[in-house]
């Protein structure tokens, strides 16, 4: 028996399909990298908005200053502005390299500017940002103009600072997700193993029961288990309830062929210590007579086991009634000949179907048959029987003398017959019935009739 191996393969062919911890693995990887690519992908727009938004600002407020301290005129005094140079004492860690202002008045000159100033170029009358490559260099720009025209200044800034800054900051969270990323597989694999513990335990106790132990298994697991173990215990339940019920049919068909056999060989005895060809003749007739009451009680066994094995229909169409009960007659006429019976069928009106049922005519046929057949067989000579189909129901009756009240309920039953019984048979004909009617989806019931006789009735259920 194959069972569940964590981290392995299910069965006995190794890789014939992927194990479930596998499977629970993989995707979880698989997800956890796509979101760290979008989380990564994010981090990337997010920081580049926000540095851009932090570095315009400045380039903003830079801009507006510089402005507010220029003069009203050209005749007014110049303000004693002059911008650092570049490796200035006392500047930290800032690089005024990647930064440049630059200053034109009404007439395009320029007015002020730093080293790099002298870079840019003017754009007249135009307030706002502009991205301008200077000598190889991605630099962005922005220009205010008052509104009399008088002053346009520029303050520039070199890319780079942006995207290495942007880049830091991506580098140093990607960092910290290469390293967790070991933790993270070992953490998936030891919370997978954990999970699937309770289903481990679960094909363990499956492989070491004994074939004959169907006791239920216990509902004490994981929620998402329940449903398998409460589907293995009916499982179990049906299974035990096959064998006791394929225990019970050995037992009553050894009991039931002893009498049978025993018989034989005392008539055989008998026909071999005849004394006269006429005794031996006798003691033969019966013994053939035995053999095939024999023939029929194995004949039927064989149809009862084979019709309760079946969980459903293997042929099943739309079943036509004229063509079941052709069949019931062809078989049940020689039997109804030396009985002197006479059997009739009843249909419904012209333009009425008869029940309408979806099945297999040949199993139909025989719980027909066996109807028929125990109406003329337990009948007496000369007993009238009649098939009537109707819309919703079939009734076989007789105008025989019925059944004994008290043996109604256990028609039906396995090698039951009620006492008294001058034919020979098995008692299983009825059980035959119920099984096909169950197997159709119809309910076989058996009553005596109010003005005499017997009546079957196959009705759905």
């Amino acid at each position: 028996m194959s069972h569940f191996v964590p981290g392995g393969g299910t069965g006995s062919r190794a890789g014939a399909g992927a194990s479930l911890q596998r499977r629970l693995v993989l995707p979880l990887l698989l997800g956890a990298a796509v979101l760290w690519a979008v989380t990564l992908t994010a981090s990337f727009w997010h920081a580049r908005h926000e540095i851009n938004e932090l570095f315009d600002t400045q380039q903003i407020r830079l801009a507006r200053q510089v402005y507010s301290t220029l003069p009203d005129s050209r005749t007014d005094p110049l303000p004693q502005w002059t911008p650092s140079p570049d490796g200035a004492q006392g500047q930290g860690d800032a690089e005024l390299a990647d930064l440049s202002i630059a200053v034109w008045d009404r007439a395009g000159r320029l007015f002020v500017a730093d080293r790099k100033g002298a870079l840019l170029p003017r754009s007249v009358a135009r307030t706002g940002f502009a991205d301008l490559e200077l000598r190889g260099d991605e630099w962005r720009v922005y220009y205010l103009s008052g509104r009399d025209g008088q002053w346009e200044v520029a303050v520039g800034q070199r890319m780079h600072e942006r995207k290495e800054l942007i880049f830091d900051l991506v580098s140093s969270q990607l960092s910290l997700w290469i390293l967790a990323l070991p933790v993270l597989l070992v953490a998936i694999l030891g919370l997978v193993r954990h999970a699937l513990r309770p289903l481990h335990a679960l094909a363990q106790e499956v492989e070491k029961r004994n074939p004959e132990e169907l006791e239920p298994l216990p509902e004490r697991m994981p929620r998402e288990l329940r449903p398998l173990v409460q589907a293995m215990n009916r499982l179990f339940g049906r299974v035990g309830a096959a064998i006791e019920h394929e225990r019970q049919m050995t037992t009553d068909a050894a009991h039931e062929l002893r009498t049978p056999i025993a018989a034989l060989q005392a008539q055989l005895e008998v026909a071999q210590m005849a004394q006269s060809a006429q005794a031996r003749k006798q003691a033969l007739s019966k013994l053939n007579a035995g053999i095939e009451r024999l023939g029929g009680l194995v004949g039927q066994l064989l149809a009862l086991a084979r019709i309760e094995a079946l969980p459903a229909l293997r042929h099943a169409g739309a079943v036509r009634w004229d063509r079941v009960m052709e069949q019931v007659l062809s078989d049940c006429l020689p039997q109804a000949d030396r009985r002197q019976a006479e059997i009739d069928c009843g249909w419904p009106p012209a333009g009425t179907a008869a029940l309408a049922l979806t099945g297999d005519e040949d199993l139909l046929a025989v719980m027909l048959r066996n109807l028929v057949d125990n109406a003329v067989r337990y009948g007496e000579p000369g007993v009238q029987v009649k098939v009537v189909f109707g819309t919703d129901a079939i009734t076989v009756e007789d105008n025989g003398p019925g059944v004994r009240a008290e043996h109604l309920g256990r028609l039906g039953d396995r090698f039951y017959r009620p006492p008294g019984q001058g034919e020979s048979g098995s008692g299983l004909g009825l059980s035959i019935v119920r099984r096909i009617a169950e197997l159709h989806g119809l309910e076989a019931r058996f009553e005596n009739r109010a003005q005499g006789g017997f009546r079957a009735t196959l009705r759905r259920r």
